[in-house]
This record gives C-alpha cells, structure tokens and sequence, in this order.
C-alpha cells in the first residue's frame, strides 16, 4: 500500500509513505523519488486527519495522496491514481490568503460574514489524545490555543496529556490555566488534585479533590481519588465515606470496587477485600492490580494455591507486569519449590532483561 504526499517550494516535488502489511519494501527500494517507510502509527495518524479534516467519518482509502504547501498545511487530497498534470495545475492555483480560500471554498461569488474558515486543532487533539498519539495530540492542542488563547478546555487537555507523561510543571502550568479561565472546571480540579498527589502535597491534593466534587457532587472519579489518598494517610473511616459514595454511583466500576478492597485489605478485613477484588476482576479480567493484589492476599490466609492461579492469570493477562513474577516467585520460595522460583524470575528476564530486583533474586536462589 502506498500514501503519496506532494510537497510545495517553488516546484512540486513527491515524497512517498509506504506501508506493506507483509513487510515487504522491495516496491519502496525501486520509485525514483523519497519514499519513508511508514507503520501503522503513522497510517492510524493520517487516518485521523482525512476523518476529521474532509468530515468523512469513514477511514482513509488506500492509495491516497496529499497536496501540502511550504507551511506543512494540506491543500488537496487526492484519491486512488492522479495525473501529474492535475497535481500542477493545483501547484499553481493553491490559495495564498485567507480571501483565496474563502473565494475557492464558496460555491458562488458572495461575502462571508461569519468570518474566516478555520481547522478545528481541539478536535483533531482529542482524537489523537483518546488513540494515544500523545506528541500530535499536544502539538494540535497548542495550536488550538494559539488560535484561542482563552480556550480553557485546550489547556485542560494539554494539562491532562503532560500528567499522563509525568511532566508535571507543564501539567501544572496548564491546568490551572484552564481553572483561571474556568474556575468551575471540576475535571481540572480533579486532575490538580492528582497532580499534588503525585508531587506529594496530600493537603493541597484533598483541597483541590474538595473543589471538584463542590461543583460536582455526583462526580465518581475524585470520590475514587480522595478515598485513595485518605487510605494511603490511614484515615479509614474518611476513605469508607468516600469509597461507599462512589459505590453507590457506580456499584459496577471496576476501579471504584478494586479501591474498595485495596481499603479493606489494608484494615485486615480479608472477607470484604477479598468480594471487592473479586468483583473488580469479574467487571475487567484482565485487571493486573486487582489480580496481583487478591493473590497477594490469598499469601496472607495461606491460601497458597489460589494465590498461584491469581498470579499466573495476571502474568498471562498483562506480561509485563513486574510484581505478579516476584510474588509468584516468593510464593515458590515459601513452598520450597525453588527450581519452580527461578522458572518464573527468567521468564520475568527474558521481558524485561534490566530488572535489577529479579537479576539479585535469581543470584541468591542459585
């Protein structure tokens, strides 16, 4: 398969986008011109921008090509073979202001009154924010800013975007950006509160989780959130009356239930725990912590061998997650079974072959 991609200067010149689902790139050795090597990153990406730019909510049709000016901007979009006449002729009629554009987009000749055609950045960055292109999604939500500085929802997601990465001065920065254009912005005062949280400012953490659920009291996430943190400082009884109001307003959550028993686990009370995790995993089977953490429990009461079976469901759902191998791990060392320990720390290895707690582990077993 094959994107082709035009680029202006004073000529136009081609650059081509290969992608061979086989793996293939005899083809991309033999055009007589640039040709990138693309995967299907880079296709899911493009895909995004003809579903969006065009309106076409269906995907982008193989082979397809692109009219780009000097500024990186798409001009024209082309489908299926296109004759280079056509593609010069476009070279040389490609509008240069925003009066070219407006009169090559009007169907007829007339004013437009409600002011310049404009792409919609914020749109392109959720979607690439929600797919996980994380470097598209914050250049398209600085672009959006840069047309509306006071967008508050632009800063919010490019907010949210850098907590994900862990920058947190660009995180900071943009969110309270958003919260002092929008005071009543009670995702971004959540988000502040994870924030803190992460920097360790618990206080400012429960302040900023206290706003968000002001404005919002049904709002599920900082009940979650502010449960969590009042557990994590043993304040139990002020994390059960967070935890259970966010029970009541999403019973079948599973981070909501997994939360539950991560409380009652840590207070010993294994019953409850262990109907939480449970829960937790039957809404999402594939829920590494709530798996490695019911096994964790099932060591404590000794109940060895459905501690086994928890671990080994959680390698197989989620093979790099690093603590389900250690438990297991040490779970064979209690019961003696130490070819069976070193087993799993090799396997751990051979995923993640710089893990300095399972290359020592491995040391003393032999």
């Amino acid at each position: 398969m094959r994107q082709n991609y035009a680029s202006l200067n004073s000529t136009a010149r081609i650059v081509a986008a290969y992608v061979d689902e086989g793996g293939s790139h005899e083809l991309a050795e033999e055009l007589p011109f640039p040709t990138l090597i693309g995967n299907q990153e880079f296709i899911g990406i493009y895909n995004i921008i003809y579903r969006y730019l065009f309106d076409r909510h269906r995907d982008l049709p193989i082979p397809a090509s692109f009219l780009v000016d000097e500024h990186g901007n798409i001009v024209k979009m082309y489908q299926g073979v296109i004759h280079p006449d056509q593609v010069l002729i476009d070279v040389r009629s490609v509008p240069r202001t925003a009066e070219d554009r407006v009169r090559r987009a009007l169907p007829f000749t007339g004013k437009l009154y409600q002011g310049e055609f404009q792409r919609n950045a914020f749109t392109y960055g959720v979607a690439f924010f929600q797919r996980g292109y994380l470097d598209q999604a914050a250049e398209s939500f600085q672009q959006a800013i840069a047309t509306k500085p006071t967008d508050s929802e632009a800063y919010y997601n490019l907010g949210t975007l850098y907590l994900r990465r862990g920058d947190y001065k660009q995180a900071r920065q943009n969110l309270e950006q958003a919260v002092a254009l929008r005071p009543n912005h009670p995702e971004a005062w959540n988000n502040l509160g994870m924030l803190s949280a992460q920097e360790g400012d618990s206080e400012q953490a429960i302040r900023d989780f206290e706003q968000s659920l002001s404005l919002k009291p049904d709002y599920p996430v900082p009940l979650v959130n502010l449960g969590n943190l009042y557990r994590r400082r043993h304040s139990f009884a002020e994390a059960e009356k967070m935890l259970d109001r966010a029970l009541q307003l999403e019973p079948n959550d599973p981070e909501v239930n997994y939360s539950a028993g991560m409380l009652y686990a840590q207070q010993d009370q294994v019953p409850r725990a262990e109907q939480y995790l449970q829960k937790a995993i039957s809404l999402r089977p594939d829920y590494a912590d709530a798996l490695n953490n019911l096994g964790v429990l099932f060591v404590r009461e000794q109940r060895y061998s459905d501690a086994e079976d928890r671990f080994k469901t959680c390698i197989a759902a989620s093979p790099n997650y690093d603590q389900a191998y250690m438990n297991l791990a040490r779970l064979y060392v209690i019961l003696d079974r130490k070819p069976d320990a070193r087993e799993i720390l090799e396997a751990l290895l051979r995923e993640q072959p710089q893990h300095k707690l399972a290359q020592q582990a491995l040391e003393m077993l032999h």
